[in-house]
């Protein structure tokens, strides 16, 4: 099982944004510490890039995988326009 860690940012974000999204969020990305490479929902790779990204609702986490370490970091959370600046 994959251990998650947030940024400071993520931390930030989640604490702002309506309590259902963020528990929603919490629940998507514990199932996602199970195995990510075999997650059903709506988890991609970003192109051209290292990082992973879930999609719930209108909102976004970016993701990096360290399979070595088992850690699943989550770098941002914010609305689609706002995540990938």
């Amino acid at each position: 099982m994959y251990e998650i860690r947030h940024s400071k940012q993520a931390v930030k974000t989640r604490l702002k944004m309506p309590k259902a999204i963020g528990e929603k969020i919490d629940t998507e990305l514990g199932k996602i510490a199970k195995d990510p490479a075999t997650y059903p929902g709506d988890w991609k790779r970003l192109k051209g890039s290292a990082f992973w990204r879930l999609r719930v609702g209108d909102w976004r986490a970016v993701c990096n995988v360290v399979k070595k370490e088992l850690i699943v970091y989550v770098l941002k959370i914010g609305s689609r326009g706002d995540v990938y600046k």
